[in-house]
């Protein structure tokens, strides 16, 4: 990502940045042979319903933000929504489950989903935005232990870990993705009292759209494992279920998926879902039984998950984007039956939105909120053009429909509390550049229940606040901005109000870094990877300070063993919490 082109076949995204060709949403991926699926593993199901959807059982439970960016399997898309592949094809049907193969698309990849309260931590990019920054890989395998403080309380930090999925506690570890120096995913568990490891399994992004950050995947005790079928660069997996604990494998699924979306635990918290190849060309969601690894379900379609989990938090939702060749998403029930389905146009007013283009959503209550990108066309992209929707969960029925992007399109992914950024003017692309110029930015606050505006305020800065990169906040709810007067203030995002920002103050800031991992010869992204959201301490104005900022957001880390942990650009970082 870079605020100017790189030369030729470099494009402009809705974030305003440019890309390198590779990372367009239309870059093709070859993917890799169909992998058949054991027919024996799955059960019998009930009646299909007309449009193809089988019957599961699980409970839905709304609740999850989604950020991420369009793009083809293999590719990353616009930066701040996750990626989906776009040439999505027509569906087959899982009830044939004689007939239930697992193979990579050369197309799709959605991911939205409702667990309709709030997780202790924000998504993990998840999804997350395209990185500006390869973070260099830390090859010193080192745990360096410091004390801080009078009472001898312990800080440490492992330049080992080269975090790319965000830390999720289970049991007494910090569960997290990282990638080794030799170009190579992991799954590591990490003792938070000292930062050892305590056991590495290797882990796989199968056929996981590049412009997905994801995390480790947990349920009770057991961690999902995604363990390469031949070697590192191959996208069919054993699914394997681990204990969290010792590492121990429990059980593993028979025969290699290969994967059309990250992991996920099923609206309610009881399975976990897996949307996998069914074709080249379809996909669909097996349900998995966390104790055994047993297929309890299956879903027709459903292609990527609309939502991520917030990080730290293990339930993802129940609204996904379809492998139907126009845009369509599916929402599933409480049963787990198909609750409804629609075209992204009908609930968006017009053919020119498209997931593929980017999209974020949060589920809340009893709907589901967010907002998907209109088409960008002739190097200009309509910022106005943006709008937010609160769409029921139970119908499909849009409730309400206001202006601008949802949390400006995911660059404001560490605020929990919902904002919407109504732009005016447009993005331009030129030859060498992206430029933003004359463009407004007002701030709102949004009822989520009826999508009423709670405060507003006009602000500067509407790149950086888009790109959502080295901005400073102080927690999840204080957002540092400059007011029209060019004055720096700290704004609480629940309110809206405003106060100074005070002398030699320390802030959090946020960095989304790319990666890269061994794939197959001839992949079109070259291995390269969107990682997680990695954290700095800065200044007001974004610059890199010493020290740490008063508050531990559980938008930047997770809280464990008396420790706070979190992911920097430097490793895995941890610091006592206060008795």
């Amino acid at each position: 990502m870079s605020d100017t082109s790189g030369g030729g076949g470099w494009w402009m995204a809705s974030d305003g940045a440019w890309y390198p060709p590779e990372l367009h949403p239309s870059a093709g991926n070859p993917g890799p042979a169909t992998v058949p699926f054991d027919p024996s593993a799955l059960p019998a199901f009930g009646t299909t319903t007309s449009t193809g959807f089988s019957p599961w059982s699980g409970a839905a439970t709304p609740g999850a933000l989604a950020m991420g960016m369009a793009g083809t399997p293999g590719t990353p898309g616009a930066p701040g929504t996750i990626s989906p592949p776009p040439v999505r094809g027509g569906g087959g049907a899982l009830d044939a489950l004689d007939t239930f193969t697992i193979g990579p698309s050369q197309s799709q990849s959605p991911r939205q989903s409702p667990s309709r309260v709030r997780s202790s931590r924000r998504r993990s990019p998840r999804v997350m935005l395209v990185g500006a920054v390869l973070v260099a890989i830390v090859a010193l395998c080192l745990v360096v232990v410091t004390s801080v403080g009078s009472g001898g309380s312990g800080a440490w930090t492992d330049s080992s870990l080269h975090v790319v999925g965000s830390p999720v506690v289970a049991g007494r570890m910090v569960l997290v993705v990282d990638v080794s120096s030799h170009h190579q995913l992991e799954l590591s568990a990490v003792d938070p009292a000292n930062g050892s490891i305590a056991w590495r399994r290797p882990y796989s992004a199968s056929e996981i759209t590049p412009g997905v950050a994801f995390g480790p995947t947990v349920l009770g005790n057991t961690v999902l494992a995604l363990t390469p079928e031949g070697g590192t660069d191959d996208p069919g997996v054993f699914v394997k279920g681990v204990d969290v604990s010792t590492g121990r494998v429990l059980w593993s699924v028979p025969q290699p998926l290969v994967l059309s979306d990250a992991p996920a635990v099923c609206a309610g918290g009881q399975s976990f879902c897996l949307a996998t190849y069914t074709s080249d060309t379809t996909t669909g969601l097996a349900i998995l039984d966390p104790t055994s690894g047993a297929v309890v379900g299956a879903v027709n379609g459903p292609e990527r998950n609309m939502a991520v989990a917030q990080p730290g938090s293990i339930t993802e939702g129940d609204l996904w984007q379809t492998d139907a060749s126009v845009p369509t998403l599916v929402q599933t029930s409480a049963t787990g039956q198909q609750a409804w389905t629609k075209s992204v146009a009908s609930l968006f007013g017009g053919s020119q939105y498209d997931p593929d283009n980017g999209w974020d959503f949060l589920v809340e209550g009893s709907l589901d909120i967010g907002s998907v990108a209109p088409q960008a066309t002739a190097s200009v992209l309509p910022l106005g053009g943006f709008k937010t929707v609160g769409i029921s969960g139970s119908d499909g029925a849009v409730q309400w429909s206001v202006p601008g992007a949802f949390y400006c399109g995911g660059g404001l992914q560490f605020l929990a509390s919902d904002v919407v950024c109504q732009f005016t003017g447009v993005a331009r692309q030129n030859a060498s550049s992206v430029t933003m110029s004359g463009v407004g930015l007002t701030l709102e606050g949004l009822d989520p229940s009826s999508g009423t505006t709670t405060w507003s305020r006009q602000v500067l800065d509407p790149k950086s606040l888009s790109l959502g990169t080295n901005v400073a906040f102080a927690d999840a709810t204080h957002l540092v901005v400059r007011l029209a007067s060019g004055t720096r203030v700290v704004l609480d995002v629940r309110t809206g109000a405003i106060e100074p920002v005070s002398a030699n103050q320390v802030f959090w800031c946020e960095q989304s870094p790319t990666y890269s991992v061994q794939v197959p010869q001839g992949a079109a992204v070259g291995g390269k990877r969107q990682g997680a959201p990695v954290f700095t301490s800065c200044s007001a104005t974004g610059a890199s300070v010493k020290g740490r900022p008063d508050a531990d957001p559980s938008t930047v880390g997770v809280r464990a063993g008396g420790f706070f942990v979190w992911p920097t650009p430097h490793g895995l970082q941890a610091a006592r919490l206060p008795t």
